[in-house]
């Protein structure tokens, strides 16, 4: 299969963004919320930051990368200023470092020694960084995040550290066919 030119790329989210938006739109007002309060993030794994930066062009706001050495790759060349960067990805303790002063949010944070990093590292660099806690609901092996039973007790610990503002939680659920299931 052949990949997709750039011109491919742009025209289709040109044509698939606004239905994005008023799906969302819908949505919300069903869930008795404002359109406004709900945020879009684009997950821009593999794809050219030049069709990201068009995206960004056309009201992307908020993107999240799901890998530190893209998103290092990407980063000089974003439309930064109409767009917040986030992390969506695992994340290594020792990959941390990379992401300070880089994203407003770390949205997978499943473990008390990965907050404890990312709160050392806030501390020195004198900064706070956002996160949401990554919870494993569907006990999955290959997933990372807390236990739905630990849940309680990581959230009061890590929102205890200094230099962290848990802003919620993050949960994939696991592929499945039986919509039972999935709630």
């Amino acid at each position: 299969m052949m990949e997709k030119s750039f011109d491919e790329r742009c025209a289709a989210f040109d044509e698939n963004y606004p239905r994005v938006l008023e799906q969302i739109a819908q949505a919300a007002v069903q869930a008795g919320r404002r359109p406004e309060e709900v945020t879009l993030l684009a997950a821009t794994k593999t794809v050219p930051l030049e069709v990201v930066n068009h995206a960004i062009s056309r009201g992307l706001s908020c993107i999240g990368e799901n890998r530190v050495q893209e998103l290092l790759e990407k980063y000089d060349g974003l439309d930064r200023a109409h767009c917040d960067v986030q992390f969506i990805g695992q994340l290594q303790t020792n990959k941390v470092k990379y992401l300070m002063g880089k994203v407003s949010c770390i949205q997978s944070v499943g473990s008390v020694r990965l907050a404890r990093e990312i709160s050392r590292l806030c501390q020195r660099e004198n900064t706070t960084m956002e996160v949401l806690i990554e919870v494993n609901i569907g006990r999955e092996e290959s997933k990372g995040g807390v236990l739905p039973e630990a849940l309680l007790e990581v959230v009061d610990e890590v929102r205890q550290l200094p230099g962290i503002q848990v802003e919620g939680l993050m949960a994939i659920p696991p592929i499945c066919e039986d919509v039972k299931k999935l709630r």
